[in-house]
This record gives C-alpha cells, sequence and structure tokens, in this order.
C-alpha cells in the first residue's frame, strides 16, 4: 500500500512521531473497525511490525489485508493461544533489560524476544482481553499488574504498543496506557456511519476530538475538516469539463457522482444541510458553464460562490449567468435561453405552492432542468418529481451526500486542489 499520512488524524502521527515508547489502546465494539485502523497506523509508523492475536493466523491476516504483507513479515504474525512449552526455547535465549517491576511474566518475555533486535518495533495485540486471560491471568488484580508491566517495557524498550479492546467504559488501563481512541459504528437512515474519538493522546494537543471515517477496501481512512469552496488557490487552471451523458442527462461535474446517479435530470431535488449542497451546486456550476451551459439563479444565497468559479469558467462563458429575482416573472426569458439551469432555494420562497406550480411548468420546457434546494425540512410533495433525489449532509466538519433517488450509501467528499483546481473524490463510508 502506498503510504498515505492523511489516512490518519494529524494528532495521532504527531503522538507517535518520536522514539519515545508509546501505548495506545483503542476501545470498540466488534466489527466497528479497530483492527483495519490498528493495521493502517502501522503501515504509516514505518517500523517493525508483530500481530499478536488469539483469532487470526497469516494466511487469514493476509486474505482480508493484503495490503499488510509488506509490514508483518509472516514469522511477526503470532498465535497467542500457543502453549507456553513451545515458547520455552526461544525464550531461553532472551535477555530482559532491566524493568521497573522485579518480578517479569512469560508473557511479557515473550513479547520481548521478538523485539530485542528491532528498530522501531510496533506491536499490535488483539485483543488484550482475551490475550490476558490465554496467559493466566484471570483475575483482575493480575491484570491489572500486567497492564503496569507492559506499559513499563514500551516506555523502558523505545516499543510502541497498540492495545485493542472490546469495551467501551473505563478502566485503569485507561490513566495508564499514553493514548485512548475509540471508534464506533452506527446506521443513519439505514446507512453506514463511522466516528473515531480521541480521548486522549499525551503531550499532544487534540484541535478536533470528533473524525468522520470510512473502511473502504478493508483500509482505514478518515477524512480532513472542510475548509470551503472558496479557500483560496493560487493560478486556477480551467478544468477540462466533463461531457453530458445525453441532452436530458447532465454532468453533475463530479466523476464520481456521475457514476453513482447517472447525472442530473430535468429535476433534482436537494435536501439536508446548505454548506454541501454548496459544493454539489458550485461542482456543476463550473462544469455546466464550460459546456456552454446558461445558468439562471433565483436564489441570493449564490450570488457569492457565483463570483468564486469565474476563475475556472472560460471567458467566453463567464457572461453566462443571470440572477432574476422571481420565477413567475422571468418564465418567458427561461424557455429563451437555451440548454438553461435554473437554481431555486425554497428557503427563501414565501409562496412555496405557488412557486413549485412554476418548477413544474418549467420542467416541461424543453432544455430546462432545474436545481431545487428544499432545506432540512424538506418538500415531500417534490419527492414523486424528482429525477434525482439526493440529501446532502456536514458530519463531523465533513460534506457527505447520499441519493434516495437513486438509493446509495453515504459518500464523504475528498477535495484536490494539487493541480490548482477543485477536484472532489466521493468515498464511501462502509
Amino acid at each position: 500500500m502506498i503510504k498515505d499520512y492523511s489516512r490518519i488524524p494529524t494528532e495521532i502521527n504527531t503522538f507517535f512521531k518520536d522514539d519515545y515508547g508509546k501505548t495506545l489502546l483503542i476501545k470498540g465494539a466488534p466489527g466497528s473497525g479497530k483492527t483495519v485502523f490498528a493495521l493502517t497506523l502501522l503501515s504509516t509508523l514505518e517500523g517493525n511490525g508483530i500481530y499478536l492475536s488469539t483469532r487470526v493466523d497469516a494466511d487469514t491476516l493476509y486474505m482480508q489485508h493484503p495490503w499488510i504483507k509488506d509490514e508483518i513479515s509472516p514469522d511477526n504474525i503470532v498465535d497467542a493461544t500457543q502453549p507456553e512449552g513451545e515458547r520455552t526455547t526461544a525464550l531461553k535465549q532472551v535477555t530482559i533489560k532491566p524493568l521497573k517491576h522485579s518480578n517479569v511474566p512469560e508473557f511479557l518475555k515473550s513479547v520481548y524476544s521478538r523485539t530485542e533486535k528491532m528498530q522501531n518495533p510496533i506491536i499490535i495485540i488483539d485483543s488484550w482481553e482475551a490475550i490476558a486471560f490465554y496467559s493466566g491471568y484471570y483475575e483482575q488484580r493480575d491484570k491489572e499488574g500486567l497492564e503496569h508491566n507492559l506499559c513499563d517495557v514500551a516506555r523502558r524498550t523505545k516499543t510502541k504498543i497498540i492495545l485493542l479492546v472490546e469495551y467501551l467504559g473505563q478502566t485503569a488501563l485507561d490513566y495508564l496506557v499514553d493514548g485512548v481512541v475509540t471508534v464506533e459504528s452506527d446506521m443513519y437512515e439505514d446507512r453506514r456511519l463511522r466516528w473515531m474519538r480521541m480521548q486522549k493522546l499525551r503531550g499532544c494537543q487534540i484541535t478536533n476530538p470528533v473524525r468522520l471515517f470510512s473502511l473502504n477496501k478493508g483500509i482505514f481512512k478518515c477524512f480532513v475538516e472542510f475548509r470551503g469552496v472558496d479557500a483560496a488557490i493560487e493560478n486556477p487552471t480551467i478544468p477540462d469539463p466533463i461531457p453530458d451523458f445525453s441532452d436530458t442527462r447532465l454532468s453533475t461535474g463530479i466523476k464520481d457522482l456521475d457514476r453513482i446517479t447517472g447525472g442530473y435530470g430535468n429535476f433534482n431535488l436537494f435536501e439536508g444541510d446548505h454548506v454541501t449542497y454548496n459544493v454539489l451546486a458550485h461542482a456543476f456550476s463550473i462544469n455546466a458553464l464550460n459546456l456552454g451551459r446558461a445558468l439562471m439563479f433565483a436564489s441570493v444565497m449564490h450570488t457569492d460562490y457565483i463570483n468564486n468559479i469565474t476563475a475556472l469558467v472560460k471567458q467566453e462563458y463567464r457572461d453566462n449567468v443571470t440572477i432574476i429575482e422571481d420565477i413567475k416573472d422571468h418564465v418567458d426569458t427561461i424557455k429563451e435561453k437555451e440548454r438553461s439551469t435554473v437554481f431555486i432555494n425554497l428557503e427563501e420562497v414565501g409562496d412555496i405552492d405557488r412557486t413549485v406550480r412554476e418548477l413544474m411548468a418549467l420542467i416541461r420546457v424543453q432544455g430546462c432542468n432545474v436545481m431545487c434546494f428544499v432545506g432540512k425540512k424538506g418538500y415531500g410533495e417534490l419527492d414523486s418529481f424528482a429525477s434525482t433525489h439526493l440529501k446532502t449532509k456536514f458530519i463531523s466538519g465533513v460534506p457527505c451526500v447520499y441519493g434516495e433517488h437513486p438509493r446509495t450509501e453515504i459518500y464523504a467528499m475528498e477535495f484536490d486542489t494539487s493541480e490548482s483546481m477543485y477536484q472532489i473524490k466521493l468515498i464511501p463510508i462502509v
């Protein structure tokens, strides 16, 4: 896997940046993404990895996460249920460096035997409760003593230890470790959402404690906070427009959204948060103008970003924008405009019923299509008329979109300005 440091929150990368031994506790219910996060984190830390588990062997781990082969060798994928007798030979050669506690458990000797000659060793223990149990530490007091020893080993041997647990409540271990992170998975309108909560990272400032993430393609990916569609781009490049599908199906201006929805139709309904809708309208407007389409805005909320998109539109099409105050007074003008698109925000409209009737009339105008934003309350009567019905949400600082028609999962938006233009990718939250 190509190392992408943006997949991991900046705070966690900073937390592990120095050469000191660190312990990180990852908490979450089964299926929440703990293992995928830990393995993705390991791949960015550029160290020697060991994966210690009671339930996964090398073949299974490589089958589920083939990209981890370059990070953890088969010899370092350890079955923690292995009988103690089979470890004895290896342990005879181990010389433990002085530790704070005189009574060093055989379990820690086994761990240390694999890290003694490593540079920047990183150990994933999955899951800690099961491994402690298999090691014979059944009583809570004995388990807490083992946890003290483990944290001491990490500090004194400069080893990074990542502990996975399947509980969400607090225990003594939360106070012993250097960092605590919780991963959560929940359903929203029958669609998957995932959050990470950074509760403690000793020595590091946590600027954004809650981060939205995805496990798309079996790799952890957190999303960065959105900075706005008007983020400055020096010397912007005018993008090549994405062709429309047909006279009646228009490109959204976002390749991933085109693939998901099949493009926009005659009447396109947007429901939810205005911030995310603004991103979609921004992308469509730039693409439509560069294809020579005419845009008409019956909404004062679009005025600001009309100015922002000018530098990304070909000179000959920059005048193809009209702002109108009332649809009723401009129906004939709209009809005269070839290849026109009308934007309207029903949150700004006083007489919604009359405006809806005018919208229905516009749909029947050949060559005209409508982009209608209804806000968070929605307007149920419009659902049946919609060629495309998208819901927009702003989750933990990230613009997200999902389709009611066509029905889709939730997608987070990722923004790339590396080529001096605003390119948008949609990543499914799975």
